[in-house]
């Protein structure tokens, strides 16, 4: 089989036909963040195969690959590790008040403190979180949450609780919200989660409990959570994800004091990256030979 591959690894994220024209009728696309539209499907009849290497499939339009009979293959699961350990990294740094206790240092302030109760912590040995998705992000988080000598309560829209019991205490997510010190939410964007996480789920929240995102932005009703930490009915957030990414100097989260936000880098470790590359390479090496892939998103197309 005779295959040109093109790697879509250019300084600036494309768009649509801007990646249409880019790619100049290739067959194979590995892209990372470069957005595949029906544009950019519509500007090349003759693609195959799509491969990205991340876990997340928001920035290719399946629905119209899997039209097209195009393959598309991604990196479930392969980052799982890096975004957990950023989870707990993120609930630390609300829970201890790190970032805010560094900058109060560098900037000489410290000395102005009467004493140190506005960096007051608080412990996680003893404390519930609840974990909204249960997948490999949230299994981890989970596994983690344990060696910390947290109780786990665990959400998932789709999961049975016969499988969540290996992790932790299967609730519905009213009870989750109202029962647990730290909120972590690891759901796929989809057009059910799409704004889940509203109003009524932060007036449920304890009044010194922490909510953490490292899934997606939109998942979250922003101006609902914003709303929520002004008024204190929240204690703090830890944000690697927004509803507008990257944020812009103005944005509303960074005049908050009791939120740490992070530019999308959950997954971004060299030894993450070397596997989510590794995979789509292989996939890519299946697909040429004839073989039977493993991470096909679409796998309706292979029955066809």
């Amino acid at each position: 089989m005779d295959v040109r591959i093109e790697f879509a690894d250019f300084p600036f994220l494309l768009v649509g036909k801007a990646l249409a024209e880019r790619m100049r009728g290739e067959e194979i696309l590995i892209v990372d963040e470069d957005r595949v539209t029906e544009d950019t499907l519509d500007g090349n009849k003759n693609l195959k195969f799509i491969g990205t290497p991340t876990a997340g499939l928001n920035h290719i339009d399946v629905t119209a690959a899997t039209k097209r009979g195009i393959i598309v293959v991604n990196a479930p699961g392969a980052n799982a590790d890096s975004v957990a350990e950023f989870t707990f990294a993120l609930i630390l740094a609300v829970s201890r008040k790190i970032v805010s206790a560094d900058t109060r240092l560098r900037e000489g302030m410290v000395h102005e403190l009467k004493s140190y109760t506005p960096l007051m912590g608080m412990e996680l040995k003893g404390k519930t979180i609840g974990i909204v998705g249960v997948g490999h992000i949230g299994a981890r988080v989970a596994t983690i949450a344990k060696g910390f000598g947290m109780n786990v309560l665990l959400y998932d829209p789709i999961l049975l609780p016969t499988h969540l019991a290996q992790f932790g205490k299967a609730v519905e997510m009213d009870e989750l919200f109202s029962e647990s010190d730290v909120i972590s939410i690891h759901v796929p964007l989809t057009n059910q989660t799409l704004g889940m996480i509203t109003e009524n789920q932060f007036r449920k929240m304890k009044k010194n409990a922490l909510f953490v995102n490292t899934s997606r932005g939109t998942v979250v009703t922003e101006a609902d959570l914003i709303k929520a930490l002004k008024e204190k009915r929240i204690a703090g957030a830890g944000l690697d994800v927004q509803a507008h990414e990257p944020l812009q100097r103005d944005d509303p989260l960074l005049e908050l004091d009791n939120v740490v936000v992070t530019p999308h880098i959950a997954s971004i470790t060299r030894e993450a990256q070397r596997y989510c590359d590794r995979i789509v390479q292989e996939e890519v090496i299946r697909f040429v030979k004839g073989q039977r892939m493993r991470f096909v998103a679409n796998p309706e197309v292979l029955r066809k």
